[in-house]
């Protein structure tokens, strides 16, 4: 049983209603995650998503923590970032409005991979796992059509990752 995910919890007065903000839900309705769904199936999934703001150099999360969802970035830029050797965190790259984070988390229920915070004040839109577990129980082509999407995201990161390694090798 994975332990529980508590990043959020700092960030509970922060909390945004996506439907009732147009440029979020805009925003949102462009993110590389949610390319193959249509307005209805968007909507649907508004009803499960929650929207949080983050201050500038704010720690959503930590490598090596639990996870227990996946999100979105609506606005603003989070930096990504992997301990080395020494542990020091090494920042890894910036991740621009309408990229996903956490989707390995949410997929395979493993700590974090890595450290994602704020390069700016952010806005963010979050699926836990729970709420993926009824939109396959209740709305299974949304779940596939995610699904879907969240590993063509993964394979194409896995193909970059591989081709810049390629040069590390005897």
């Amino acid at each position: 049983m994975p332990l529980p995910d508590a990043s959020l919890q700092s960030l509970k007065y922060a909390q945004l209603e996506l439907a009732r903000l147009p440029a979020l839900r805009r925003q949102l309705e462009a993110s590389e995650a949610l390319s193959e769904l249509d307005g209805d199936e968007i909507a649907y999934l508004l009803e499960l998503l929650q929207g949080y703001r983050l201050g500038c150099g704010d720690v959503l999360f930590r490598e090596g923590e639990p996870a227990a969802y996946m999100g979105m970035l609506l606005e603003g830029r989070l930096i990504v970032s992997k301990r080395n050797e020494d542990a020091a965190g090494k920042p890894l790259y910036r991740m621009a409005a309408g990229k996903v984070f956490g989707e390995m988390a949410m997929l395979d229920g493993e700590p974090r991979s890595a450290t994602l915070s704020a390069a700016e004040d952010c806005s963010i839109a979050v699926l836990s796992r729970d709420a993926f577990e009824r939109l396959c129980r209740e709305r299974p082509v949304i779940g596939l059509k995610l699904l879907r999407r969240i590993a063509r995201l993964l394979s194409q990161r896995l193909r970059r990752a591989s081709g810049l390694l390629v040069d590390y090798l005897p």
